[in-house]
């Protein structure tokens, strides 16, 4: 997996940043993170890739420290962290994040289905538990099982096999510049359930259930007064139980549970 998302790292930026979908979805997603915590809280952003979200809220005032597998996201992240001492970025696993400074976070940020390449979000959710404070809050971004505006595209090109990838249970082989590697997909139910033991809900929303998800981003940019209408179709309707199952994402908002076996960071 750190190969596939390694050989991605130099065009990475190029690709992703003018894509005005992931533009307005990192914008919300911040207002969220404002919502919890206010500069100068402490965030820990894993799978933070070449570092866009981290350097962003570092600029807001925010002490980050990214983290990522692929160590060449994390060289491409350095180097534009050169100007900003509020960020700073280590290559780790979040299956792994002992190796990371003994310190605790406000808050603890996955973004963009980061950890739908993991089967094991409870053992995620514990590593994570263990570097918050108390209180603190842990925001994960994930894709959820079934996508409408996914399996509608694919279907309607005929592709069904592709329609419904994300329904299979021992995951969806996939494959980046020639490596491969699994990625699982979770609806809200599984993923709450998941992080129980270590996390309380304290919200759920999805994004792009109508509106096109970052993939179809020049659809949006085709069809802009379309797209605004649908998003705020999105907008009322996505903290509804059914339909936060059916975006391309979902947002969850987890607090942590009082557990004094947590409070000890191991060594």
């Amino acid at each position: 997996m750190a190969s596939a998302f390694g050989s991605l790292a130099r065009e990475y930026d190029e690709t992703f940043d003018p894509n005005v979908v992931i533009t307005r979805l990192r914008k919300d997603l911040y207002g969220t993170i404002t919502n919890l915590v206010n500069p100068p809280a402490s965030i820990l952003d894993i799978n933070c890739g070449t570092g866009t979200d981290a350097l962003c809220l570092s600029a807001r005032g925010y002490s980050v420290l990214g983290v990522d597998i692929s160590e060449e996201m994390i060289a491409e992240a350095t180097k534009k962290s050169a100007v900003n001492p509020n960020a700073q970025f280590i290559r780790t696993s979040y299956d792994d994040m002992d190796s990371l400074p003994d310190k605790r976070f406000d808050l603890v940020l996955s973004n963009f289905g980061g950890l739908n390449c993991t089967s094991d979000l409870e053992r995620v959710g514990e590593h994570v538990a263990r570097r918050l404070k108390p209180k603190g809050y842990f925001i994960a971004v994930l894709m959820p099982s079934f996508s409408l505006w996914e399996t509608c595209a694919y279907a309607a090109r005929g592709q069904l096999k592709q329609a419904f990838r994300r329904l299979r249970r021992r995951g969806t082989k996939t494959e980046i510049n020639g490596n491969a590697f699994t990625v699982y997909y979770f609806n809200p139910r599984t993923a709450t359930r998941q992080f129980a033991n270590h996390f309380v809900v304290r919200e759920i929303y999805a994004w792009n259930i109508f509106t096109p998800p970052p993939h179809a981003w020049r659809v949006a940019t085709t069809f802009p007064r379309i797209t605004a209408q649908l998003q705020k179709l999105d907008d009322i309707v996505g903290h509804l139980p059914i339909f936060r199952s059916i975006g391309d994402h979902y947002v969850m908002v987890l607090e942590k549970r009082q557990c004094p076996s947590l409070e000890a960071i191991p060594k």
